[in-house]
This record gives C-alpha cells, structure tokens and sequence, in this order.
C-alpha cells in the first residue's frame, strides 16, 4: 500500500524549489566576487605575513644573544686554555743554585746560568720541559705521561725516574747522568738509547762522537748540594766546570795544561778562593785581565789567563 500523505509532501517540497531558486545566476557580479576573493586572500596573507616577522622577531631576540653568548664562552675558554699552557721560564744566575717544582710533582735544581722552560699546566700525553743549561731533575712517576726534556742537541724520555743533564747551548759537549730509573735519549738525528743506573753518556755536537761509561753518579750531580768534585779529571774539565757556574773565560796560554788531570773536592767556595787553592795544589797560575766595558756600557765577560809554572 502506497503512503499517498508522503508522496504528497515530496511534491510540494519540488514544486517549492523550482519557484524559489537558491539564486539567479543571472544576478552575480563576477568582477565583485573576484575582489572580495582577492581581499580574503590579502587578509589571509597579511596575517600570515604578520606571524611569520613575529616569530622571525621572536627567534632574533633568543637566538642572537644564544650566539653572543656561545661566542664568548667559546673565546673565553680559549684564553683560559691559553693561559692554563702559558710558559713559565726560569733563570738560574751565574753562581746561584735555584730549584724548581714543577706542576706535576717533579722537583728541578738549576745549576748557574741555566734557563728552564715548562709549561704552567703539563697537558696530556706528555711533560714537556726544554733545557738550556745543567739540571737535575726527580720526576714524579707517570707512565701514562711521559717526562720530556729538550734542549738544543737532545731529547729525552723518561717516566719516573732522577738524573743530571748538562747542556748549555754555548758548549759543544752535552751529557746525561742516571741517578735511578731508566731513561731514553736520542741525540742529534740518531735514534734513541736506554740508560741506567750509574751510566753517564757524553754527546759531542761538532764530532757527532757520544761515548758511554759506568760512572759514580754523585759526583756528576753534587753541585746541587754546593759541592765541586774532581776525581782524575782533566785540567780542561775543570776549568770549564768553573767557567759555567762563575761565567767567565778561562784561557789557557799552554795548551797542554788542558791534559793535566786533577783530584779536588770544594764545597760552597768562590770563584777566588777555587783559584787559590788550585794554584796550591797544581803547578799553575791565574792572572785576571782588566775587564773592558762594550758601547752598551756593559762589562765584558771576566777574562782569566792560566800559566803553567
């Protein structure tokens, strides 16, 4: 059976739709709507454009500031990384012993008219020191941070362990005591040696000649205790022992002198009273030139003149 009430309603909804259309097409302004598209489209993109330089503004004001701080964070921890491996150069002065701690530990004694420079803080991987003059040197023990000393015509490696170093740059001649412990030490373009205890080696910078000797190791490193020890060395040794820790030239007007050996132990003496007592004991004499002053205004170097008698 057909529902003739609802077929009757879909009819009249028809018939109401086609009287009243939803609009004419005939009655649209096309140019109008096209500008008030235009117009929403503006707005749309004002407010985006709007947002957009806010947060642009927004991530200036957090950013830069991130980046100056960053920058001087950066820079100063470089300045301090530059500070903490700043040098500290040491001179001993002619005739003056001076002793050094170091910042690992190690202790250093400066013989006279030697210049130490080590680092304010040892970095990683090795305790580099370099040397310019006589030393000697008690480094704490370290494996993982090896105990370097440079200097003009050496270089030597060692953990923990003592021994004498002289090596002046003026000098021809360096050499390596061993007190205690094991070194290794590399001369010139050769490669590197182990030294032990009681061994001494002698390297010779203008022959290339290096020697090595059983030795007594006290005598090579006393003068830190104010001691002076002459076992059968030569004449010439001494007087360059005295010519390194006083700082004057001593000239030897008969070459042979320098062949002469000598025994002779002097503790806390000066340079006069050295000379006194080795012309006692030696047949020698010393005549001191009149020192000379240089267009600086400075004194030269005190000059002394050894005759045999």
């Amino acid at each position: 059976m057909i529902n003739t009430e609802l077929h009757d309603t879909d009819e009249f909804i028809n018939l109401w739709q086609i009287t009243h259309p939803a609009f004419n097409p005939s009655d649209i302004d096309v140019e109008k709507a096209e500008a008030t598209i235009r117009k929403k489209i503006r707005r749309r993109d004002y407010f985006i454009m709007k947002a957009f330089l806010y947060w642009q503004r927004l991530a200036a004001v957090l950013i830069i500031p991130l980046i100056v701080l960053s920058a001087y964070l950066y820079l100063t921890r470089d300045v301090a990384e530059c500070q903490e491996t700043g040098y500290q150069v040491i001179k001993s002065p002619y005739g003056i012993f001076s002793q050094v701690n170091l910042p690992d530990g190690s202790n250093v004694w400066l013989n006279g008219g030697t210049e130490l420079k080590y680092p304010m803080k040892f970095t990683p991987g090795k305790r580099l020191v370099y040397l310019n003059g006589e030393a000697y040197f008690e480094v704490t023990s370290d494996t993982k941070n090896p105990f370097v000393v440079q200097t003009n015509q050496m270089e030597l490696t060692a953990t923990g362990t003592k021994f004498n170093i002289e090596a002046y740059a003026d000098k021809a001649q360096t050499a390596v005591t061993m007190v205690s412990g094991k070194v290794d030490v590399a001369f010139g373009q050769s490669p590197s040696i182990p030294l032990s205890v009681g061994t001494r080696t002698c390297y010779n910078g203008q022959t290339g000649q290096q020697t090595l000797e059983q030795t007594n190791p006290y005598k090579w490193y006393a003068w830190k205790d104010g001691l002076m020890i002459f076992r059968d060395d030569s004449l010439g040794y001494v007087f360059n022992r005295l010519e390194q820790t006083f700082n004057v030239k001593i000239i030897l007007k008969d070459p042979t002198l320098s062949n002469d050996l000598y025994r002779a132990t002097f503790e806390d003496e000066s340079l006069d009273e050295i000379i006194r007592l080795l012309e006692m004991t030696a047949p020698i004499k010393f005549v001191f030139q009149k020192r000379s002053k240089t267009i600086d205004g400075y004194y030269e170097k005190q000059k002394i003149d050894v005759y045999r008698i």
